[in-house]
């Protein structure tokens, strides 16, 4: 298993420990925050995190509920400026201390 600190900007959102399952690449993140409780200094970064972990639930139930998928992917929407990153505001850093 490897572990990393994920960031965004210089922001710790948590830790990474990368499992390998059913031939995928996978992992579980345990956050510094929560996400779905707190008020958080950044608003907009927060309600993303809690949008992804209620989505990943979703996901994890295998929900197949059309509306709920279409109602899902419109709110991703909100988040784009997030999730298209171009200035290199995600990153990991790994066991090493090496930013990836």
């Amino acid at each position: 298993m490897k572990k990393f600190e994920l960031y965004w900007r210089e922001l710790n959102i948590g830790s990474i420990v990368e499992t390998n399952w059913d031939m995928r690449s996978s992992g579980d993140i345990s956050f510094k925050f929560d996400y779905l409780a707190e008020l958080s200094e950044n608003q907009h970064l927060a309600d993303y995190i809690k949008f992804s972990i209620e989505d990943s639930i979703l996901l994890g139930e295998g929900v197949e509920d059309d509306d709920l998928i279409s109602a899902q992917a419109e709110e991703e929407k909100k988040f784009l400026d997030l999730i298209v990153d171009t200035a290199t505001d995600w990153y990991l850093i790994n066991e090493n201390g090496e930013k990836k």
